[in-house]
């Protein structure tokens, strides 16, 4: 696990942890405590959309995998 800052459009958040070293295996966690108006966004989309973002300064794709609502963050996955 390895503490990531994350930007998705106007919404950023400095409390991500980036999960699995292949990368068909990472993952991204998204705390909703760090910004609950990023997680209600999140959660209009569905699983098939392609979000674009920029982690630690690197562009990237994120997929929506799940709420865990154990933790209160959304998982995502890395394209």
């Amino acid at each position: 696990m390895m503490k990531t800052s994350v930007r998705i459009g106007a919404f950023e958040i400095d409390d991500g942890e980036l999960h699995g070293e292949a990368s068909g295996d990472r993952t991204l966690t998204i705390p909703c405590s760090s910004d609950p108006d990023l997680c209600m966004q999140l959660d209009a989309w569905d699983d098939e959309t392609s979000i674009p973002a920029i982690l630690n300064g690197e562009h990237s794709v994120l997929f929506r995998q799940h709420y865990d609502r154990q933790s209160d963050a959304w998982i995502m996955r890395l394209a």
